[in-house]
């Protein structure tokens, strides 16, 4: 992660090998709130493999470099240091809650966080952590039988597939988490 700005949220973005999605949402993610800090890591030790050929593609597409990403294992550290933790799955959601119980109230699938960002409202220049909170009170008041997301908003994994197929879910990376990029622009 890199520190931009002095009140940057810090936002983990989290996947299996840290090769395909979760490198592919930072990439985008970073692109749309500079001031954040953001990373990402993977369930799965794959530690400083490359980025998938295929996301590497799909991002240059949109004029943003992956070819210099490195995976890495998702760590209690990682996660300790992360204002915001976005998972592609909820078995991700579990791996974060796993390392840090704490932080498991500020795990969000991609389209469920923008969901909650749109009737939480902008963050503006309040505490990252504050806003994230109120991210998770609202979640807690929609639901009381899971503590993250629907098996609908899950990413699906790409690997294995055709670079169309990684094309489909990086737009629907963009799609699912702009309208929570634009709430935290500060």
């Amino acid at each position: 992660m890199r520190l931009l700005h002095s009140n940057a949220i810090k936002v983990l973005f989290v996947c299996t090998g840290n090769i395909c999605r979760s490198p592919m949402a930072e990439a985008l993610f970073a692109h749309m709130v500079p001031e954040a800090e953001v990373g990402s890591a993977g369930t799965m030790d794959w530690s400083s493999q490359p980025a998938h050929e295929y996301a590497i593609a799909a991002m240059a597409e949109r004029g943003l470099d992956l070819s210099a990403h490195r995976s890495r294992h998702l760590s209690e550290n990682l996660v300790d240091e992360s204002d915001l933790i976005v998972v592609m799955s909820r078995n991700h959601g579990w791996a974060v809650a796993a390392r840090s119980e704490a932080k498991a109230a500020a795990t969000f699938l991609p389209a469920e966080l923008s969901r909650l960002a749109d009737q939480v409202g902008d963050r503006n220049s309040a505490d990252a952590q504050a806003w994230v909170s109120r991210l998770h009170t609202q979640r807690d008041t929609q639901t009381s039988a899971r503590f993250i997301g629907r098996a609908a908003d899950e990413i699906p994994d790409p690997i294995g597939e055709s670079l169309a197929y990684f094309r489909v879910i990086a737009d629907r990376l963009e799609r699912e988490l702009t309208p929570a990029a634009a709430r935290l622009r500060t």
